[in-house]
This record gives C-alpha cells, sequence and structure tokens, in this order.
C-alpha cells in the first residue's frame, strides 16, 4: 500500500547490489552482497517506516515488508 512516504529498493548494481529510495537518482548504500543489501534496506526502512521491495537480479520483486502502518500486518504480529 502506497503511504506517501518514499519506498526503499534492494536492487542489482554494477557493484552488486544497492538500496535505492523510490524517486531518488542516487542510491543509499551499495554492496558486495545482497544480504548486506537486505540488511542496510531493513534498517533504514524500519528507521523511515516504510516498504523495502527485494528485487532479484532480473530486476523483479522477490518479496516486499512493510516496516510502516501496515492496515494488513502479518498474523505473526498481530497482538
Amino acid at each position: 500500500m502506497q503511504t506517501g512516504k518514499p519506498t526503499n529498493h534492494v536492487v542489482p548494481s554494477a557493484e552488486g547490489w544497492a538500496v535505492v529510495k523510490s524517486g531518488a537518482s542516487l542510491v543509499s548504500g551499495k554492496f558486495p552482497r545482497k544480504e548486506d543489501a537486505i540488511r542496510y534496506g531493513r534498517e533504514l526502512s524500519r528507521k523511515e517506516q516504510t516498504e523495502l521491495y527485494i528485487h532479484k537480479k532480473d530486476g523483479t520483486i522477490q518479496n516486499r515488508n512493510s516496516y510502516g502502518n501496515d492496515p494488513f500486518p502479518p498474523a505473526d504480529r498481530v497482538k
């Protein structure tokens, strides 16, 4: 769900993997390993309370996580 806040994306890059904010021309971080980019992207998205999209090497979306005000949180986060 789009909240008006920019989303963060873990995407393939020439150096390996990058974290990019939607609409931004500069990357937030560059990483040789996808796992490191995901870790950074999660921390950033939690801090900003935004969504994180994790892309595959071919650019398609592999996974999506919401760290903001999610109206439909996963069952394991419902109290």
